[in-house]
Parts: C-alpha cells; sequence; structure tokens
C-alpha cells in the first residue's frame, strides 16, 4: 500500500498532440496563422515595401508560404500516421527517431525565418 500512496515510485506520462501544432498554424482555421500566406500578398502590404526589394519580398513570402504547407502536411502526417507522435511516454524517454511533428517543427522555423525577413522589408519601406 506505501507505493501507491509514494508519489516518487509515479510515472509521468506525456503525450505529443498535432492539433496544437494544426491550430497554431492555421491549418484548423483556428489560430494566429490562418491565412497569413495570404495577407502577406495584400496590395495594401505589397504597396509598403520598397519596389528595389519587391522581388526579395516576393521570393521570401513564397519561401513561407512552402513552409507553413509543409509543416501543415507533416502535423497533419503526425497525427494519423505517425505512431510516435500518437503515443504516450515517460518524460524524458522519447523515442530517438526523427517524427513527422519533428520535422513540422523544423519546417515552421523556416516559415518564421522566412516571416521575419518578410516583416523586416516591410517595415524598412515605411
Amino acid at each position: 500500500t506505501f507505493a501507491l500512496l509514494d508519489k516518487s515510485v509515479s510515472v509521468v506520462s506525456c503525450k505529443k498532440s498535432n492539433k496544437i501544432v494544426r491550430d497554431y498554424i492555421g491549418a484548423t482555421g483556428k489560430g494566429p496563422l490562418v491565412g497569413a500566406d495570404k495577407r502577406v500578398l495584400k496590395r495594401q502590404v505589397l504597396d509598403r515595401v520598397d519596389p528595389d526589394m519587391l522581388d526579395d519580398y516576393i521570393s521570401e513570402a513564397e519561401a513561407f508560404s512552402q513552409s507553413l504547407a509543409k509543416a501543415t502536411s507533416l502535423s497533419y502526417a503526425a497525427g494519423v500516421a505517425d505512431f510516435d507522435s500518437v503515443n504516450n511516454f515517460e518524460k524524458g524517454k522519447e523515442s530517438g527517431k526523427v517524427t513527422n511533428l519533428d520535422e513540422a517543427k523544423i519546417a515552421i522555423g523556416e516559415a518564421k525565418a522566412s516571416l521575419d525577413v518578410i516583416v523586416k522589408l516591410i517595415t524598412t519601406a515605411s
């Protein structure tokens, strides 16, 4: 009975979820990035970009859109086909394999890098 009350012998279980990621990047129609790839190409935004830097801006907007699409598809795959992403695991004892959710995180980092450049190109023209 002591083991039932002793918290030091309990195992903390964790679970990765793709739902949080998909909500945040706008894949479910919720979150701060819903339609962001289209918003960066709106005329009001393009008018604020220095005409000499417009080609760079468009290239970064395309890179942002591609990275976001990659993250969307990888996060979806993590929920339906990625066994490691839908299983519970002991805290600190994840499998060493790179999962679709891990690759989605990398794609989100690439999207953030492109978005940082986009923001700089907009604000330098103001």
